[in-house]
């Protein structure tokens, strides 16, 4: 499930290293990668079962609103991901900045998955929380994905 690459270069963010400012809630029942194969990320983790997050941490730039983002993310992830919007929330970060959920679901090859982003901006920054996989498993590990998004803190 590859479409966080595609959305990010399709809404123009780009991996510019800000330097892990976040931090985080280690969860029970997630195991954190030390190092991201492909770079795409600042965390990644996954449970037994393959559901996946991972989190970048991106220039806000050029400079955007949560809404702006929001929106940005929700077009990109149907027009080029095919994904279908089920869910849009608002959200906290443990560390009080309020954000955005957008929760998406489709079909690959005969298989449901469930792919969310959460997103948190700031003047510098835009963090942007992906969690997704096939959707057997994620309804059994959605409670680890939550309480790991609800512990997010910016630094």
């Amino acid at each position: 499930m590859r479409v966080s690459a595609i959305l990010l270069v399709g809404i123009g963010l780009v991996a510019a290293g800000c330097g892990d400012s976040f931090d985080v809630r280690r969860t029970a029942g997630l195991t954190e990668f030390e190092d991201d194969p492909g770079g795409e990320y600042d965390y990644r983790a996954t449970t037994a079962d393959v559901v996946v997050l991972g989190v970048r941490e991106l220039d806000n730039d050029p400079q955007g609103t949560l809404d702006f983002w929001t929106q940005a993310v929700r077009n990109r992830v149907r027009d080029l991901g095919g994904y279908e919007l089920v869910r849009e929330l608002g959200v906290r970060a443990a560390s009080g900045q309020e954000g955005k959920q957008l929760q998406f679901a489709r079909e690959h090859e005969g298989r449901p998955y469930v792919y969310w982003v959460t997103l948190f901006v700031t003047d510098d920054t835009i963090y942007v929380l992906e969690a997704g996989g096939v959707r057997e498993s994620w309804q059994r590990d959605e409670r680890r994905i939550r309480e790991a998004i609800a512990g997010f803190r910016v630094d």
